[in-house]
């Protein structure tokens, strides 16, 4: 089966209850991808590297190539990428969400030298988006910054990146502005944050120092300064302090008690230039997260100013977060912790972008002066009010406890992102219920299709009903190299989880939350960062061991088809 084969003779469900016109006339119906994790083509026209390449061709640190078995081309959209738009057409999309790779259109990270080819490919692309009238939604960063800032000067710990940032942002306005009107400037901040630089090599840079591990040997957690904390006790059996991910260890392999976790790397290693030791690395993530927003802001306010009136488009940012049930709703404290692991989440970006502060619960708990409260302050004309709408990206959730810190008389706990929280996670409540079916290749997503719609209302509440689109929504099927074709194709279990989240993205906008796309991830099967190439996110198979890395539609796709021509 090719990739025109996408017919209803493959016996698809029914679209149930939903109708296109149910979304209304404007509404976007589309599929994502990024360009680390579809291009290829890492060396080709003058494009140059990103932190993902060094990070992914790391051997000794992961024990392999995360690109092996099948190699940096196992996609190639750099070549194929008109099939690929073909395949868009016939599902019936309007629309296509996508990212710009930095380092093609600036091999340095800079102005000063500009990769005409690059820009080229991407003229080509969206040549071919208009001709099939898919509207184009362009992410300017999705995780794979220039290496050269990396190495220049540490990438975004520091705030010249915001300066670059807002440079290579504006040669995109102008070379690919009369064609885009929707501009996302960064791909969940969030994620960046939490993955890059707490939790110990999850992505790239890698310069995270929070270990997402349990150990049954040690009986306390032992601080930078050499001092002894204790943790509270757990008696439950399945709960965790870190936020299952796609950016972590598959929850399968995590041990679910939490009891005399080492949460400080004593041992790191002091050679590492990147990691200097005359600062406390768990602000990092703090620091991160406020120079994207700055980032982001400074290239939304050039847009603006320059060029919205002219190219009348508009501009946002794509934020990530997980939906938070309480673990025991008759808690107090227990509903106090799931707002909180919100504004740990969402609100660490809405807050500054929506009201030009930090949510009240962080300022709380976080360790004073990891919080840059007054670098936000200094840049609140830059930050707040940035946003003609918000992406959202929605996958999980997850039940939430309350967590209290013990430590011995004169000793202080350690401070990072992770327990600044003061919360457990769970996948059962207090009852024995499960917050969802476990789904995916990698066990982090547990299907919570209400938690959309809760997390749109909560926007809508908290945010003052932002124009939104949901731009990434699905999960992941294995690839072992040994899955059959067919069982791959056949995904309906997949379908279900689409049309049931659809169905609550409905439910919203009936009580009139301003949402006005959705974009399942993703289009193809693609590499999926830590994972590599053993997790399939795409609605359309693809061979990669083929010599042309054929596409195979699945039943989701089928269903999408018959979605949209209802």
């Amino acid at each position: 089966m090719g990739s025109g084969a996408i017919t209803s003779s493959m016996g698809i469900p029914a679209a149930g209850f939903l109708r296109r016109e149910d979304f209304g006339k404007d509404f976007f119906f589309g599929s994502a991808t990024s360009a680390f994790q579809i291009e290829g083509a890492l060396d080709k026209d003058g494009r140059g590297k990103s932190v993902w390449d060094e990070y992914a061709d790391d051997e000794k640190r992961h024990g392999r190539n995360l690109f092996h078995p099948y190699g940096e081309d196992a996609v190639c959209h750099y070549k194929h990428y008109e099939k690929d738009v073909e395949i868009m057409k016939k599902i019936g999309f309007n629309a296509y969400r996508f990212s710009i790779s930095w380092s093609r259109i600036l091999p340095t990270g800079k102005k000063e030298k500009i990769n005409q080819k690059g820009i080229d490919f991407y003229k080509k692309l969206l040549k071919k988006l208009e001709e099939q009238k898919i509207e184009p939604f362009v992410t300017l960063l999705h995780f794979d910054i220039p290496q050269a800032l990396e190495d220049e000067y540490r990438g975004f710990l520091n705030r010249r990146i915001a300066d670059d940032f807002r440079d290579y942002a504006d040669i995109c306005f102008r070379e690919f502005g009369k064609e885009v009107k929707y501009w996302i400037t960064i791909n969940e901040p969030w994620s960046y944050a939490y993955g890059g630089y707490v939790l110990k090599d999850f992505l790239a840079p890698g310069l995270g120092q929070v270990d997402d591990k349990f150990d049954d040997d040690e009986k306390a957690v032992t601080n930078s300064d050499g001092s002894i904390s204790y943790l509270e006790k757990e008696n439950d059996d399945d709960a965790f302090l870190f936020l299952a991910c796609r950016y972590s260890y598959q929850t399968l392999t995590v041990k679910m008690s939490i009891k005399n976790l080492l949460l400080n790397r004593s041992n790191s290693e002091p050679s590492d230039p990147q990691i200097p030791h005359d600062e406390d690395p768990f602000k990092y993530a703090y620091i991160v997260a406020h120079n994207q927003l700055l980032a982001h802001g400074k290239a939304a306010k050039l847009y603006k100013e320059k060029y919205q009136r002219e190219q009348n488009g508009k501009i946002g940012i794509t934020l990530v977060t997980g939906w938070f049930e309480p673990y025991d709703c008759d808690s107090q404290k227990d509903r106090d912790a799931a707002k909180r692991a919100l504004d740990f989440s969402l609100g660490w970006f809405m807050h500054p972008l929506i009201y030009g502060e930090y949510p009240k619960s962080m300022c709380r708990n976080v360790k004073e002066g990891h919080l840059p409260v007054a670098d936000l302050e200094a840049d609140k004309s830059i930050i707040k009010d940035s946003c003609d709408f918000i992406g959202l990206n929605y996958y999980t959730a997850v039940y939430v406890s309350h967590r209290k810190r013990k430590y011995k008389s004169g000793s202080k706990p350690e401070n990072n992102y992770v327990i600044d929280q003061k919360i457990k996670h769970h996948v059962k409540n207090s009852k024995g219920n499960s917050i969802g079916k476990q789904q995916g290749a990698l066990g982090w997503i547990h299907g919570y299709p209400k938690g959309i719609m809760d997390l749109l209302l909560h926007v809508k509440r908290e945010y003052n009903n932002p124009l939104i689109y949901i731009t990434e929504n699905g999960f992941d099927d294995p690839d072992d190299h040994s899955a059959k074709l067919w069982d791959s194709i056949y995904d309906h279990e997949r379908v279900s989880f689409l049309h049931d989240h659809l169905s609550f993205v409905k439910e919203a906008k009936r009580q009139h939350v301003n949402v006005q796309g959705y974009f399942v991830w993703s289009l193809l099967d693609n590499f999926e960062w830590k994972a590599g190439f053993t997790s399939r996110f795409g609605i359309t198979y693809v061979d990669y061991d083929s010599e042309k890395q054929e596409r195979h539609p699945k039943l989701s796709a089928a269903w999408f088809k018959s979605l949209l021509e209802n």
